[in-house]
């Protein structure tokens, strides 16, 4: 593997391995001082069955309706994406909540304008994700230029379906 995809993987890994490392607590704070809040989601291998977590910016939450929206960062070849094609049911966490999800894609318009809300609301993070994830080259245009390039950019919705625990 080369040294700059090294790098931008280690980067993506980042927010679970802070998880891992200093807790849940400490690992919250660390979101909210950026701004953003990262979830969890424990998918199931289409081949093998077995566990795979992966953590993701949450790109938009439609409170009303409990749907969270996430991107990929590697687009359609992220492994999580391929395994929620295969078991679209997982479980998920954000902080201290647990749920179980179901996951579609929401790639086009209402994908668009929830990414565009999120760089719009977090200028300075968004820089950083749009130089490593590279969607888009650059958040300074014009909204209606930048909804038609992220029309493209893969979204899914984590439709929560229960939640648990409570």
């Amino acid at each position: 593997m080369a040294a700059a995809a090294r790098v931008r993987r280690a980067f993506f890994r980042l927010p679970l391995r802070l998880e891992r490392v200093v807790g849940d607590r400490l690992w919250r704070t660390a979101a909210r001082a950026l701004g953003v809040e990262w979830i969890v989601l424990d998918t199931i291998g289409r081949r093998s069955g077995r566990i795979h977590t992966v953590v993701l910016d949450v790109v938009g939450h439609d409170v009303r309706r409990d749907i969270y929206y996430v991107q990929p960062a590697d687009g359609r070849r992220s492994a999580w994406t391929h395994n929620v094609a295969a078991h679209a049911e997982i479980s998920a966490r954000l902080g201290a909540r647990r749920m179980r999800v179901r996951v579609r894609d929401a790639t086009g318009m209402e994908g668009a304008a929830i990414v565009l809300r999120f760089l719009r609301d977090h200028p300075w993070y968004a820089r950083v994700i749009v130089f490593f994830v590279g969607y888009i080259d650059r958040i300074d245009r014009p909204d209606a230029e930048l909804l038609r390039d992220l029309a493209s950019t893969p979204v899914f919705a984590l439709e929560v379906i229960a939640v648990c625990g409570d």
